[in-house]
This record gives C-alpha cells, sequence and structure tokens, in this order.
C-alpha cells in the first residue's frame, strides 16, 4: 500500500510539473548529453548537475570515463537523481562484450548470449539489469537488433549482432528487454532501420547501406514495437538512398516514417550519438538539430565523448530551436509532442 501511495504521489507530482514547464524547460527534456567527470566535486559534474537543477536537460549519458569505481558511480547517480523533482535519465551503452562501460562487471556479448539457452540469457540478463538498478542506471541503450549480414560490419566484427536471422535476434532481445523491465530500466532497440548489412563505422564518417541493405532488417522492430512501455528505439546514422536520398536515417523524416506509420511504433524515439563523424563531419549542429525535430526524433543524443566536450552544447541546441521556432522552421507543436512522449517514458520509471 506505501509503495503504490508513493508511486501515485510521484506520477501527480510530475503532472504538475508538467503543466507549469516553460518552453526552453520543454526543450530541455528532450536532450541527453555527456560529461567529462567522474566524482561528485569534479567540476564539469557539478556543471551537469545545475544543467540538470536547471532542466536544461533530460538526462545524462555515461561512459567508462565517467566510472571510476562503483561507489563513486552510485553517489553521482543519487546526486543526480535528488537534484530535479522529474525523473533524470541516466544513460548507458551496455550491451555486453565489447560494448560495457563498468570497471567492476563483465558481460557476454550478444553473439555468445545467443549459444544460451532461454534460462541461461535469462540468468546473465537479469545479473545484467540488476547491477544498472543498484547503481542507479535507468536507460540502457541495448538490445542490439541489427542482423549479422555482412561480414565486413562493425555490428558482427564486434560480435554485436544475435543472429542473421531476425526470429533469434528478437527472441534473445525480447529476454534483455523483459529482463530490465522487470528492475524498471529502459531499454532501446537500436540501429533503426538496420546497420548489420553496412561494412563502415557511422563513429568515423559516413555510411551508406544503399545496396546492401535488406527487408529483412526491419522485422525485429515490427516484432518488438509494443514489447512494453519502457522500450524507446534508437535511430542511427545509416544512409540509404532507397528510403532517403538527401538525409541519413537520423535526420531523415522519410526515413521515421517507416517507423511510426508503416510499422506502426507509437513510443520515443532517441537519436545515435550526433557526435559520431557520419553527422558532424557532414552537417551544422543547426541543421542537426532543425532536421533530426523535423523528421520525428524525440530525444536529441549528443555524447561529447568522440572528440570533444563542448560543455554549452545543450546552450546551443536550445537557443537553435527557440530561433527556430521563431523563423518558422520548427513548429512548437513538435516540441510539445515529443516533451509530452519524454514525460510519458519517465512516468513510467517507477
Amino acid at each position: 500500500m506505501k509503495k503504490l501511495l508513493v508511486n501515485f504521489l510521484m506520477f501527480i507530482f510530475i503532472c504538475n510539473s508538467c503543466f507549469a514547464l516553460s518552453l526552453d524547460e520543454k526543450i530541455g527534456q528532450l536532450i541527453i548529453v555527456g560529461f567529462n567527470g567522474s566524482d561528485v566535486n569534479s567540476s564539469d559534474f557539478k556543471k551537469t548537475l545545475k544543467e540538470i537543477q536547471n532542466k536544461e536537460i533530460s538526462g545524462v549519458i555515461l561512459f567508462s570515463k565517467n566510472i571510476k569505481d562503483k561507489e563513486n558511480l552510485i553517489l553521482m547517480n543519487k546526486k543526480i537523481q535528488s537534484s530535479s523533482d522529474i525523473p533524470v535519465f541516466i544513460s548507458i551503452d551496455n550491451e555486453g562484450g565489447y560494448i560495457q562501460r563498468f570497471n567492476f562487471a563483465d558481460f557476454k556479448s550478444a553473439k555468445e548470449i545467443s549459444n544460451l539457452s532461454y534460462d541461461e540469457a535469462k540468468k546473465e540478463y537479469s545479473r545484467m539489469a540488476k547491477i544498472l538498478k543498484e547503481t542507479g542506471v535507468n536507460f540502457n541503450y541495448a538490445p542490439c537488433v541489427d542482423l549479422a549480414i555482412n561480414p565486413d560490419s562493425i555490428i558482427v566484427k564486434k560480435q554485436r549482432s544475435y543472429s542473421k536471422d531476425p526470429k533469434i535476434v528478437s527472441k534473445y532481445a525480447s529476454i534483455m528487454i523483459e529482463e530490465h523491465n522487470k528492475e524498471n530500466i529502459i531499454t532501446s532497440i537500436k540501429h533503426f532501420p538496420g546497420h548489420g548489412s553496412a561494412a563502415g563505422d557511422t563513429h568515423k564518417g559516413f555510411v551508406d547501406n544503399t545496396k546492401t541493405f535488406e527487408k529483412e532488417e526491419i522485422l525485429p522492430y515490427e516484432n518488438l514495437k509494443n514489447y512494453d512501455k519502457l522500450n524507446t528505439v534508437m535511430v542511427s546514422h545509416i544512409f540509404n538512398s532507397n528510403l532517403d536520398k538527401d538525409y541519413p536515417a537520423s535526420l531523415s523524416k522519410k526515413t521515421i516514417d517507416i517507423l511510426r506509420n508503416e510499422i506502426g511504433y507509437k513510443g520515443v524515439i532517441i537519436s545515435d550519438d550526433y557526435d559520431m563523424g557520419a553527422i558532424r563531419n557532414n552537417y551544422t549542429l543547426r541543421e542537426i538539430v532543425v532536421n533530426s525535430i523535423n523528421s520525428g526524433v524525440n530525444i536529441l543524443l549528443f555524447s561529447n565523448n568522440i572528440t570533444k566536450c563542448d560543455k554549452s552544447i545543450a546552450k546551443k541546441i536550445h537557443k537553435i530551436i527557440k530561433e527556430e521556432i521563431e523563423k518558422g522552421t520548427i513548429k512548437e507543436s513538435d516540441i510539445n509532442d515529443s516533451y509530452e512522449k519524454v514525460m510519458e517514458l519517465k512516468r513510467n520509471l517507477k
């Protein structure tokens, strides 16, 4: 009874906070950034904390550089979460294998998981979810549902795919989602519309899978679209001229309309890291912000982890969005729509 009352009061409190938010505060709910610093006394951490307190950002993404040890991580995350009257996204890339950030825990890769039985995979993902929960992380950019189609793909080379068979991919991805859901941790299936057929690395530069993309790469998103209320979709930076002749997926309304209208996904869409070379080497920050919002991306992710850490990135994004609303190139209704989706996701965080 006490837990139900606490959850009810939290829901009411969040709702009341929503009605009071200004345009700037609504914009803040659409931004996740990375930062330097691995303890509560670092200047970068204190600056990020202030951004959260001022509702300039919706949350943070953590990397190995932020994790000195387990104790410091727990302390930082408690400080972050207690600094806001709206739940804060504390996110991480923790697929397992090559893609994991903790220095105090180790997890199997997707390829290794695919060789396990259902019960064994469930046990491994339960362990992962419990550690995330214990440390205060509430948003994991996983599972990766890319198909192992191209042996030259970074997805295949780094054992990030469960299989080339979409049924097997969906099966193991659903186990990960389910175990995270039990701990009230948000998941993000990625990288829409599919990265497993591409040979390049979007971290480094432009990647085109126009000639290699296969329709089956969409199937895991169809299978998992309604899996649970804590499931999001991460859209990639892959370029496919058959889907959009002008823009990569994360800046493409035509591509994201496939996810929304053809597949029927209704939840939150988050970009892959806009600091990756595929985007930053080819577009200005203004082009990134305008096209991402107009394409239907709900959360803009900037890692501050690939080239340099831009400590003012959130302020720059706010400025651009407000200027573009004033010019009519961004609709305030799109900001409100994304904001409502994000807040609904946060309401599901218990």
